[in-house]
């Protein structure tokens, strides 16, 4: 069984509510999770700490989701990013994962795509033990 204690995600949302829930929701599965309000803060984030992947939302006061990806592949393009996109966003599903991002949800999202979307992010395979 995997020990995802060995990663560590970047929840970036404007949004204190979701913030919180995705927080939740992934140390609930054993990742570490840390969060930032905007882009701006989640990039220091990221120039000092280790990040193993990111999840930030598209439109977000001082510092949008597309900004911050493009900051992070010109730092790190290893780091996998995936981004959330409302109906209310300039840029499009292809222009996201054409500039670098790994997954694009649309809002709202299923949680179990999303963490099967992050585990496959991170080259992370589950797999149940076979009974014979």
């Amino acid at each position: 069984m995997t020990d995802f204690g060995n990663y560590t995600l970047l929840v970036v949302d404007d949004d204190e509510d979701l913030r919180d829930i995705l927080s939740v929701t992934f140390r609930k599965q054993g990742f570490k999770v840390l969060t930032a309000t905007n882009g701006v803060e989640a990039f220091d984030l990221i120039q000092n700490k280790k990040i193993d992947l990111v999840i930030s939302d598209m439109i977000m006061p001082d510092g949008d989701g597309l900004s911050l990806l493009e900051k992070i592949r010109m730092r790190n393009p290893n780091i996998p990013v995936v981004i959330f996109i409302t109906g209310f966003s300039h840029v499009s599903v292809d222009e996201c994962v054409a500039r670098g991002a790994k997954s694009v949800f649309s809002k709202p999202f299923d949680q179990k795509e999303l963490l099967e979307s992050v585990k496959s992010s991170l080259n992370i395979y589950s797999f149940k033990k076979l009974a014979f």
